[in-house]
């Protein structure tokens, strides 16, 4: 019996390029794509075994796993 990989797909413009990175999961996915889009590249979507994950829902996921030092005005919502 084969076993078969999981692999999500980020796809993005970086420099007018249209480019394809591959990660192993889901999370490593979007956690590229935010460093992607913090770089100022375009990301476009991520492309999973069984599911799309559209630039919208990517934006959305970023805003809410930015890393606190980064964004010193979330540090007011959140829990001590």
């Amino acid at each position: 019996m084969r076993e078969k990989m999981s692999e999500w797909v980020l796809h993005c413009a970086v420099d007018q390029r249209h480019i394809r990175r591959s990660q192993p999961t889901r999370d490593a996915a979007l956690e590229d794509a935010c460093s992607q889009l913090l770089q100022g590249h375009a990301v476009n979507r991520i492309i999973g075994p069984n599911e799309t994950i559209n630039a919208h829902k990517i934006k959305e996921w970023c805003a809410k796993h930015r890393p606190l030092s980064h964004h010193p005005k979330s540090r007011e919502t959140a829990n001590p």
